[in-house]
Formats: C-alpha cells, structure tokens, sequence
C-alpha cells in the first residue's frame, strides 16, 4: 500500500485535506484531534515521511481533494496527554494527485512532485521577477498603513520561485482563488498573475487609505 516510490517524481503521500491553501516555503501549525490523523501523523513520525495538505474540492457530486497540493514535513509535535497532537508543518514541493486509496481511515494519494522550494532559480524569470517583487513590496507596505497589526515579512525573496510562493501565501484573497494560484504550474505565468492581481488590490489599498485621510 504505502510504499516506496517507483520514479523520483512520483510516491505514496498520506493527504490531509483542508479548507486551506499552503504554499511552499510556508508553515502551518495544526492540531490533530481526530484518531485517522493521529494515526496518519504516527505513521509519518515513525517512518520520517512528508504528508500532503490539499484543499478540499467541494463540487455538486462530493467533497473530494483538490488535484493539486503541497507536500509538507514536520518540524515540530506537541504531544498530548489524551493522545491529542498540536504540530507545525513546514511545505516544500506542489504536487499533483494521480489517484486517491481509500483503504486507510485516512486518504493517500499516488502523487508526482511538481517542483521543490529549495529549486535552482529560473534565470529566465529575473525581470519578471523584478516587476513583481516591487509591487509585493508595495503591497506590504500598503497593508500595513490600512490594516493594524500587519507586519510585513522580514525578507522578501530575490529567488523567482520562492517569490511567487510567498506572495501566494500573503495574499489577501479567497481561497479559491489561493488555489488557482497554486494550480499554475508554469512561474512565468504565475508571477504574471500575481502582477496582475498585485496591481489591482494595491489600487484598491491606495484608494481606501486616500478615502480613510479625506
């Protein structure tokens, strides 16, 4: 069943299905309350493996994971008393699902990896990657002014790749539209997205911080 991938790209990945959107380079803290999890996040110790987080995919037939989702490790496990678990999750590569087992209490999925946080960066990508990094950075100091208690990250990435993912996570949008992101396997065309909706809400902040000043 759970067994060692056959190819680099592909391998059994225990799902963990959300109504969340995480991004590679991302963290997530979680707490494991339901005994298929606790078995999964067992499973995962013992055998020092990823899981996968996927947004649940809520269509007119059933609820079901999204195709696309991201592989996280574990950094850290807060064991309970009554077998409870708080954890910290860290992402690392986008995947997409090729099939789901249900033979478990808890989902695993033939996956294939997409791509890696930690990638070379795409020397292609640099003036693109330019264009968007200024208007993110817009964007967080925009936010700041209009939202207490916003901070903005300490760094912001230069690597093309690690930008896109950290602008997906720092987004103020719908999940849905998180997952869209998260579904554009191409970074050209990613970051060209992000510019677009970039420019946009940051039309949006400015106006709102011009109304808010009047």
């Amino acid at each position: 069943m759970q067994t060692e991938s056959n190819t680099i790209d592909e391998q059994n990945l225990p799902l963990f299905p959300l109504n969340v959107v995480l991004f590679p380079g991302g963290t997530l803290p979680l707490h494991i309350f339901e005994q298929r999890y606790r078995e999964m996040i067992k499973y995962c110790i013992r055998h020092e493996t990823s899981f996968g987080i996927v947004m649940i995919n809520e269509g007119e037939e059933a609820v079901e994971p999204c195709k696309i989702g991201t592989a996280v490790d574990l950094v850290e496990v807060d064991r309970l008393p009554d077998g409870r678990m708080n954890i910290v999750t860290s992402g690392h590569s986008r995947f997409e699902i090729l099939e789901v087992d249900n033979e478990l209490p808890y989902l695993v999925g033939r996956v294939r990896i997409i791509d890696a946080y930690d990638v070379e960066p795409d020397k292609n990508l640099v003036k693109i990657a330019a264009e968007t990094r200024k208007l993110y950075i817009e964007y967080e100091t925009l936010s700041s002014f209009l939202r207490f208690g916003w901070h903005p990250p300490d760094v912001n990435p230069d690597h093309p790749q690690q930008l896109a993912y950290q602008i997906g996570s720092r987004l103020r949008i719908p999940n849905n539209e998180k997952q869209q992101l998260l579904e554009i396997i191409s970074f050209d065309e990613l970051l060209k997205r992000e510019i677009e909706i970039l420019k946009n809400i940051n039309r949006q902040i400015a106006f709102q911080l011009a109304a808010r000043n009047n």
